[in-house]
């Protein structure tokens, strides 16, 4: 999974995430949630807009839909107690076809490592957020 965290001022830190751990989608997309999360905390910010193209996971964060599975339910919980750490967070949804490149980093994590530029920083996953 990739993501791309955007300061005010235009910088960009890229992220790829590869799992050691069977994943489906939905999991996978909370995993980058809150990696974004994490690293955006460790950056010092204050603000944060996440643009997710997963609909279940934006909805269920902002409470449209009810989490129905206790994993889910588990992953909703971390993000809400992550994100009252920041002055403002927002979460929209975007079209997949706008997030070509964090799918592009996606593609990258699950590559080989060993040529990788320096810039990209790729975090292997060992266990799931909700089991720490």
């Amino acid at each position: 999974m990739g993501l791309i965290l955007t300061s005010p001022e235009g910088e960009e830190v890229t992220h790829a995430l590869r799992f050691d751990f069977h994943t489906s989608n939905n999991v996978t997309e909370y995993e980058a949630l809150l990696a974004g999360l994490r690293l955006a905390k460790q950056m010092g910010e204050e603000v944060v807009m996440e643009l997710t193209d997963s609909r279940l996971a934006d909805n269920q964060i902002i409470g449209s839909f009810e989490a129905m599975e206790k994993k889910m339910e588990k992953f909703v919980r971390i993000v809400q107690r992550l994100t009252k750490s920041f002055k403002e967070f927002t979460i929209k949804q975007i079209q997949r076809s706008e997030n070509r490149r964090a799918d592009a980093l996606s593609k990258l994590a699950s590559a080989c490592f060993d040529h990788l530029s320096k810039k990209v920083l790729v975090e292997v996953l060992n266990e799931r957020s909700i089991e720490k």
